[in-house]
């Protein structure tokens, strides 16, 4: 039970938050991680939905609490010597927030918790897969269904619920009121 409290810390505040901040950074042409931690909006975005959002899903353990940990993990992805590509933590979203992101969010309406940085992180995943960068440039294909999430993210830009229809991923998900209106 110990060790399933310890991975759920780390999944849900390490590859969660990194899954929050990675798409950002793809939208806007930021290379590395520790430049999204940097950057005035991405970074402070990732601080308040692992503090305010996800950490309420976290239980303690031994010796560090989810703040705590939240800390640690904001020293880690800011320090310019660890140098973790944008693009690597980008890649295969369709399967990483499914597994970071897409519980925690699902928890957290379960509990009446806030998910507005939640939501907020599936809209900028849409617009990610749309495939273009705010400057432009071209993002490359990332995800094995690609063609499946550019597709849906192109009609998501005149119709958002297009994206949130992808039950495959999202599941019961579609039918919540409450995200749904935060996603748009």
């Amino acid at each position: 039970d110990e060790v399933h409290t310890y991975e759920a810390m780390k999944i849900r505040l390490l590859n969660g938050s990194h899954q929050v901040i990675a798409h950002a950074g793809e939208v806007l042409s930021v290379k590395f991680i520790s430049e999204c931690m940097n950057h005035p909006m991405i970074g402070e975005f990732m601080r308040m939905v692992a503090r305010e959002e996800i950490a309420l899903q976290v239980a303690p353990v031994p010796g560090m609490t989810p703040h705590e940990y939240v800390q640690l993990v904001d020293t880690r992805f800011s320090n310019p010597e660890i140098v973790d590509t944008v693009q690597r933590v980008a890649f295969d979203g369709s399967s990483r927030q499914t597994g970071f992101i897409l519980p925690t969010l699902r928890d957290a309406l379960a509990k009446g918790y806030p998910i507005e940085g939640l939501a907020l992180s599936q809209a900028i995943w849409a617009r990610m897969c749309e495939g273009t960068r705010e400057d432009g440039s071209m993002i490359e294909p990332n995800d094995p269904i690609w063609d499946k999430l550019q597709a849906n993210a192109k009609v998501a830009k005149t119709n958002p619920q297009a994206w949130l229809h992808q039950r495959d991923l999202y599941g019961d998900l579609v039918d919540n009121s409450a995200f749904r209106d935060r996603f748009e």
